[in-house]
């Protein structure tokens, strides 16, 4: 969905900020935009749009709120968790703006600089090799159950929103948690089905009964079915554009190829993890943070 783009400049003279914002892309409901401090450093500003609704109409209001309360809990939760492969809250705190007739509320996060891992599927390369992809793994593990304890659910982790850094100690952070979702809070998301990105949700999310259904497992899918993705090179439920209803179907009903068939390079219980972590019934996944992270180290013997 396109969203009306607020002008750089009336951000700056809006926000007193100390140069004017550089627009860098739009996603779901927000502009992002990166500013430059005279400190040298940067930071990524987001804006969320938040449509304007009539009195009198009671849909476009309660849309408006759940957009506001999502985008407050989102910060929320970035506010909550100190992971270090989480991305943080910059300095500007949220705020609600109006520009060239529209409302958005503002806030800042940290800019980091890399590359998403998605970028790699669209480039001719050796795919990634297995101490990487244990470090994504790995990360990833140690990102939800942090977020798990906390009560929280990503619900959107896919190759796209993985940066690979420069940064020894943050080889990967994860972005947007705009869909997080609060466990014993409730459901924001207008609309009859689950939020996220098709490819990467796990089968019970396809259900009607979702939300009777959210627990770790659903992040521990879409981490693994991420890395299944960057080590193949191919999507095993749509490894090529075609109809949501297909892909759903694919998601529901077709078994993946192991990954050991298509990467035979890599250790053997290593894609065992993996194909474990991605079976279409939770309860055949992992329920335990520890025995994954003991049979993910038992890989590197």
């Amino acid at each position: 969905m396109s969203i009306p783009i607020p002008d750089p400049d009336e951000m700056k003279k809006t926000l007193l900020l100390e140069s004017t914002p550089e627009f860098i892309a739009t996603g779901g409901f927000k502009a992002v935009f990166k500013i430059n401090f005279t400190n040298g450093t940067s930071e990524a500003l987001k804006a969320v749009h938040i449509p304007n609704a009539k009195p009198d109409d009671g849909d476009a209001q309660l849309h408006r709120e759940q957009l506001l309360a999502r985008a407050k809990r989102e910060i929320a939760a970035l506010g909550e968790c100190q992971h270090p492969s989480i991305v943080k809250l910059g300095s500007i705190h949220p705020t609600d703006v109006s520009v060239g007739g529209h409302d958005y509320l503002v806030y800042s996060e940290e800019f980091i600089p890399g590359e998403a891992l998605a970028a790699r599927l669209q480039k001719v390369e050796a795919p990634l090799q297995f101490q990487k992809l244990y470090n994504i793994i790995w990360t990833l593990v140690d990102l939800i159950e942090n977020l798990s304890g906390l009560g929280y659910l990503h619900r959107d982790i896919k190759p796209d929103n993985i940066i690979e850094t420069n940064d020894t100690d943050r080889s990967f952070v994860v972005l947007d948690m705009g869909i997080a979702y609060k466990l014993q809070g409730t459901e924001l998301t207008r609309g009859s089905g689950p939020p996220g990105t098709l490819r990467y949700m796990a089968p019970e999310l396809l259900r009607p009964d979702y939300k009777d259904n959210m627990d770790f497992r659903c992040d521990l899918y879409s981490a693994a079915l991420s890395v299944y993705v960057l080590a193949a090179k191919t999507h095993p439920f749509a490894p090529k554009p075609e109809s949501p209803y297909a892909t759903v179907y694919r998601i529901m009903r077709t078994s993946p190829d192991p990954l050991h068939s298509l990467r035979p390079d890599l250790p053997e219980s290593f894609c065992r993890i993996i194909d474990r972590c991605i079976r279409k019934k939770a309860a055949l996944r992992y329920n335990n943070f520890a025995i994954l992270k003991c049979d993910l180290e038992g890989t590197l013997k």
